[in-house]
């Protein structure tokens, strides 16, 4: 089971999310708490250190660090065109 940990700085770009975006986010976490494999969700990132992996919410993007192999810490949240910047 995938386990996300916000930290503070991801968790206050969250909260500032209008309401429809912040349930998107949270119901396809729920979606990857419940299943064995991240698969295809789950995209490695190459050359962005520290994040190993992006999360896809339309047009958001979450940014993790992989802690364990079910465990993802998330570093950042943002529109995707400005997310990489």
């Amino acid at each position: 089971m995938i386990s996300f940990i916000f930290t503070k700085f991801a968790q206050k770009k969250f909260l500032k999310l209008d309401i429809e975006t912040q349930e998107r986010i949270r119901t396809k976490m729920q979606e990857l708490k419940h299943r064995e494999q991240h698969g295809s969700f789950l995209k490695p990132l190459t050359n962005f250190a520290p994040a190993t992996h992006r999360l896809r919410v339309g047009a958001y993007r979450l940014i993790l660090q992989q802690d364990s192999e079910t465990d993802f810490i998330v570093l950042d949240i943002g529109h995707r065109s400005e997310i990489y910047k």
